[in-house]
């Protein structure tokens, strides 16, 4: 795709018009180029695109502590078991 608006386009679109003098009248021709990303910013632009996607590596998950007893909250003898 070949974007045609807003901050990128300042970026990443360059734009060249010819005009040639003939016989018959003007031809004109209107070149519209998208750069590609260059980290560098040798070859392209150096900002990434606003709409990229970076997807990383999950996390390491920490395995949670179980307390010691089986009661998980509420009173002793009440519960499932108790009634």
């Amino acid at each position: 795709y070949l974007i045609s608006t807003g901050e990128p386009k300042k970026h990443y679109i360059d734009q060249a018009v010819r005009h040639v003098l003939m016989r018959q009248g003007v031809l004109g021709i209107k070149v519209t180029i998208m750069l590609a990303h260059d980290p560098e910013g040798r070859m392209g632009p150096k900002l990434p695109m606003p709409d990229n996607v970076v997807i990383h590596e999950p996390k390491e998950e920490v395995p949670v502590m179980q307390p010691a007893g089986e009661n998980y909250g509420g009173y002793e003898g009440q519960g499932y078991e108790g009634q």
